[in-house]
């Protein structure tokens, strides 16, 4: 079955400089058999996600148990604090940008409902990043291997090609470019609070209270986290060239540009005024859009806080 996971990224990224297309993940056969008896869709992926998030969990497990992981944090009391946090933050980021894309989708018709099928590839790409990182752990080589290239998807900027080309130094090249991009993500947070479809959504006064600052937050706590473990892994496994904290973070943060830049197309993906019926009904009313702020509504304000270390 096609995925309409953040169902029209595809499509906008064709639009986009030094953007990838996202990962496509197959069904299992547990879906396919429930959309074959039931025709469920909803309920196939609803099920789907359950049984790919019990994945993720039991990779957790198995990325904590290995010894080698002693190395990361010093201890395994310490290692588990962080995993814990890395999986509370996640697990809350994807809540709240599975959210959006489901109140930025309420004039859209998607075959799924934007929320199951976002929350479903959100998982599975969860999924799919914690298995590159337990086959580093397994991997003692020294050669090169573009196997292991978990954040090598984007380009770079033109920007950064510049700065290469007059022989700066690439650590001084990758920070101005991941400056510039982590300002093209809070403006995608401005434009979101500001837009008359899914402006409500936040469900707070400003960009410092509500759903985006949550959303923005337990992003930054999560991208900290899976970067400081993805930069120990690349060491252990003596890849090269190694992929540090800097690439890292900033293919997370073109990777979170692009989802945000999703829900600002899908909330203008169809006509926000009435249009004429083509079988000579006459004139029709869209959809109500209350601006997000039912869906926004549904949304638990984060009860602990897991420090991101960035201000919005």
């Amino acid at each position: 079955m096609k995925k309409l996971c953040l169902a029209l990224l595809a499509t906008l990224l064709t639009n986009q400089t030094a953007l990838a297309e996202p990962a496509q993940y197959e069904d299992d056969a547990e879906f396919k058999h429930c959309v074959k008896m039931t025709n469920d869709l909803d309920a196939c992926v609803q099920e789907e996600t359950k049984r790919v998030l019990n994945s993720v969990k039991n990779k957790y497990k198995k990325i904590l148990g290995n010894i080698n992981l002693l190395s990361w944090n010093g201890t395994l009391k310490e290692n588990t604090a962080v995993m814990r946090d890395m999986y509370e933050s996640w697990t809350a980021y994807r809540n709240r940008l599975c959210s959006l894309a489901e109140a930025a989708a309420v004039n859209a018709e998607t075959i799924i409902t934007e929320k199951y099928s976002c929350t479903l590839y959100q998982t599975q790409h969860h999924l799919s990043q914690l298995d590159k990182i337990a086959q580093l752990m397994q991997y003692t080589g020294a050669e090169q291997n573009n196997e292991f290239d978990l954040f090598k998807v984007y380009e770079h900027d033109d920007e950064y090609n510049a700065c290469r080309q007059k022989g700066q130094p690439k650590s001084e090249c990758l920070s101005a470019e991941l400056e510039r991009t982590t300002r093209r993500v809070k403006d995608l947070y401005s434009s979101l609070l500001h837009d008359e479809n899914v402006g409500k959504w936040n469900n707070g006064p400003n960009l410092q209270n509500g759903n985006y600052r949550d959303m923005f937050d337990s992003w930054i706590a999560y991208r900290n986290r899976m970067c400081s473990l993805s930069d120990w892994a690349y060491k252990y496994a003596k890849i090269q060239p190694k992929v540090g904290v800097n690439e890292c973070v900033l293919f997370l943060t073109k990777e979170h540009a692009s989802f945000l830049d999703n829900a600002l197309f899908l909330a203008h993906s169809s006509l926000d005024m009435g249009f004429e019926d083509e079988l000579g009904g006459g004139w029709v009313e869209p959809p109500v859009n209350d601006g997000g702020l039912t869906e926004g509504q549904t949304i638990t304000p984060l009860q602990r806080r897991v420090e991101p270390n960035t201000s919005l």
